[in-house]
């Protein structure tokens, strides 16, 4: 004959959701949810920060993070907006490059003096290179 016990029996214990204990593991629980969303929100932020970083020191990066974020940023209002950001970023960072470059180079011309260079023509004619010629000897 074959012995047919059942097993015994587990009682699944009964949780008194009034107890002090229960609260705090509650509460707890709740802190590390909320942890966890704003540990998220500050990747986000980070990452935007960068990519407003990069746009506006190099503007050509910045294409990349607008493509990026407008685009397959799962279209999300905040993502779309930093992409938007990121190209107004490298767009002022290219104008202010342009501006700076076209005075700067002003600036390089403006030094030099318009007396010097016809007298250089002068010497390159080939009667004064003659003159110069005789002059050395």
């Amino acid at each position: 004959m074959i012995d047919q016990t059942t097993p015994p029996i587990q009682t699944i214990p009964v949780i008194d959701v009034s107890s002090d204990a229960y609260k705090k593991k509650l509460e707890l629980a709740q802190a590390l949810a909320d942890l966890n969303t704003k540990e998220k929100e500050m990747k986000k932020s980070g990452g935007y920060g960068k990519a407003y970083f990069w746009s506006a020191v190099l503007p050509p990066i910045g294409v990349f993070f607008f493509i990026k974020y407008v685009f397959f940023g799962g279209g999300e209002e905040e993502s779309r907006k930093a992409g938007i950001i990121s190209l107004v970023l490298t767009l002022a960072s290219i104008l202010l490059s342009f501006i700076l470059f076209a005075v700067i180079l002003n600036q390089a011309l403006s030094s030099l003096p318009g007396g010097d260079l016809q007298m250089l023509k002068d010497f390159t004619s080939p009667e004064k290179q003659k003159e110069l010629l005789n002059l050395y000897k």
